[in-house]
């Protein structure tokens, strides 16, 4: 009871935030590249692509509200450079 640390949910929330903003931020950029390769975009398509860019920058802003570390942005941002650079290797560009 006493003397017992509580668990840091922030930090836990915080990484499953920065995952959730690379996860969108990968969707975003693969249908900005899809889109971009129509010749007409129909209007359900380019929806799509503006409710995602609305998801990131509304979980950008909720990190920078949140404060979330910088140790922890750079430490993602370094695995999502490893995993780029494994998939380029495997010829999965």
């Amino acid at each position: 009871m006493f003397g017992h640390k509580r668990p840091d949910v922030k930090q836990t929330a915080d990484r499953e935030l920065m995952i959730s903003v690379g996860r969108v931020r990968d969707r975003m950029a693969a249908q900005r590249k899809l889109v971009a390769t129509f010749r007409e975009v129909d209007p359900a398509t380019r929806a799509q692509v503006n409710l995602q860019e609305g998801l990131f920058d509304f979980l950008h802003r909720e990190a920078r509200t949140r404060k979330v570390s910088g140790q922890l942005v750079a430490e993602m941002a370094a695995q999502q450079l490893q995993a780029d650079n494994l998939n380029w290797q495997n010829g999965k560009r």
